[in-house]
Formats: C-alpha cells, structure tokens, sequence
C-alpha cells in the first residue's frame, strides 16, 4: 500500500467493494444496486441487511441528464448499501490504523459511488477506452455521468475534471495538484465548442490534452472536461 493514508482508505474501500460485489455474483458491469439490495451478501461481512433510512442522504444528484429520477433511485440505493457496508470498512480501517478512526471521511458516499463505478473494473476500462465519458457511460449505465467523471480522479493518471452548468463552473477538481479556479483559454476553446454545438471535442494543444462533453437537456446544460495538463506523463 502506499504510505499516504488517503491512499490506505482508498485501497481499503475498493477491495471491500470488490470483495462483496464477487459475494453477490457481480462479475462484471453493469452494477444494479435494486438487484444487490434484494440480495444476502451484506451477511457475507456479518451484516445486517441495509434499511431505508428516514433522514435524506448526505448527496443527491440534480436532474442534468436524461433519465436523472432513475439516476437518483439507483444511487440513493446504493447509498443504502452503503450504510451498511461502513460498519466494516470502519473496522477494518481501525484495525490498520490502531483504532484511529478517519475523520472528515464521506465513508457512505465514497462507498457508494465504488457500488456503482467499482474500481477493479473502472481502472482498466477507462483506460482502453481512453477515458471516454459517453463510452464509460454506456458501460455502467446506472451512474451519473458526474460519479464517472469524477471517479477519474481516483485513478492514477493526473488530470482536473471540471462541470460546468449553464456556463457556469460547479465543480473543478483535480487528483494530483491544486487546480486553479479558472479555466485555461484552451480549455474555455474545448467548452464553447461543447456548449454551442452540443457535441464531443477532443483537443491536443501546447502541451494540453483536453476532452468535452456534453449532457444536456432542453432546459439545463451541463458540460463536464477532462483536461490533463503540460509535462503530465502517462
């Protein structure tokens, strides 16, 4: 494992993940938590089953793209088994760390987005597809196109992904560096292009390596980048 402790959580959570998607005969995408849901592999960790908590859960995804209720149902309910699944992923992360408990840490939405874009699949898929968004989407299609996209940021490749809603900048992260809050004219170029034409575009310039896609609907228009800066090695 690698010595940053982000790192440990992150390994940990994805082997726990993987380890109950082969409890639950998952073996490959897509993942549809309703189907695990109904299922006995939370007994697998000596758990009991998820129940539907009455409190909303901690994140919801708004209607920007198609289909969006569905999108909300499926990750609501991973969220459910989510909740579940933290009482061992705490344990476990107690037992490596000498009881020292991870604070600050999202554990039900970090699980929950590995349920529906699980690591082990994610890593190798996103790379022979070249990190494709619509590509990705197709492969795991009850995740929102914002846990896909940001899922790359847990992937070893550095990159910055950012959405952009109705022209304006949401959310702007990278996994490597500190990203600026503004775009580079190059990628402005990539966006614009995405906006108005609502349509793919792929841009290798002064050292940047750019893609845009949109998600848009008649009344909302998302826009989601995957830029990798100069000097960034494969």
């Amino acid at each position: 494992m690698d010595d940053h402790p982000l790192i440990n959580l992150f390994n940990l959570l994805d082997l726990l993940v993987e380890e109950f998607l082969t409890a639950s005969e998952i073996l490959q995408p897509p993942v549809n938590p309703e189907t695990l849901l109904k299922n006995k592999a939370c007994s697998f960790f000596g758990l009991g089953a998820p129940s539907r908590s009455k409190k909303p859960q901690l994140t919801s995804f708004d209607s920007t793209e198609p289909n969006s209720n569905l999108i909300k149902q499926h990750w609501n309910q991973a969220q459910q088994l989510a909740t579940a699944l933290q009482i061992e992923a705490k344990a476990r992360w107690a037992k490596c760390n000498d009881e020292q408990s991870a604070l600050g840490i999202s554990w039900i939405n970090l699980l929950a987005q590995r349920i529906l874009v699980p690591t082990h699949w994610f890593k190798s898929l996103a790379s022979s597809t070249d990190y494709d968004l619509p590509a990705l989407k197709k492969i795991f299609p009850n995740a929102a196109y914002e846990i896909i996209a940001l899922r790359m940021l847990d992937l070893p490749q550095t990159c910055i992904i950012t959405l952009v809603d109705n022209s304006h900048i949401t959310k702007r992260k990278s996994n490597h560096f500190k990203a600026s809050k503004l775009l580079e004219p190059i990628e402005s170029l990539v966006l614009n292009y995405v906006h108005e034409n609502s349509r793919p575009k792929h841009l290798n310039e002064n050292g940047w390596r750019i893609s845009g896609w949109p998600v848009h609907q008649l009344d909302w228009r998302r826009e989601i980048l995957r830029s990798i800066p100069p000097d960034i090695s494969d």
